[in-house]
């Protein structure tokens, strides 16, 4: 199944396997910060709630932006193969 996933990426337009390889990157970034954030802060307390509380929101955001990038993908994609 994946390899089927990775043919069909080759497969893509330059604009769109862009925008995918965008969100899969920063995806990454806001893991790893989320993770770094979680690590730098240490126990849970009155001064690192706010930190907790960033590195919760980024724990989130990634899930839209590959959401939203998905959905990108597929209209750019639609779009650039019709008029082709």
């Amino acid at each position: 199944m994946l390899r089927r996933l990775l043919k069909r990426m080759a497969e893509m337009c330059d604009e769109a396997y862009f925008v995918v390889r965008s969100s899969v990157v920063l995806t990454a970034v806001l893991l790893s910060c989320c993770l770094l954030i979680m690590l730098a802060a240490g126990r849970l307390s009155t001064d690192t709630y706010k930190l907790y509380r960033l590195a919760e929101e980024m724990f989130r955001i990634p899930q839209a932006v590959l959401f939203v990038a998905a959905i990108g993908s597929v209209i750019l994609e639609e779009h650039i193969t019709k008029d082709s």
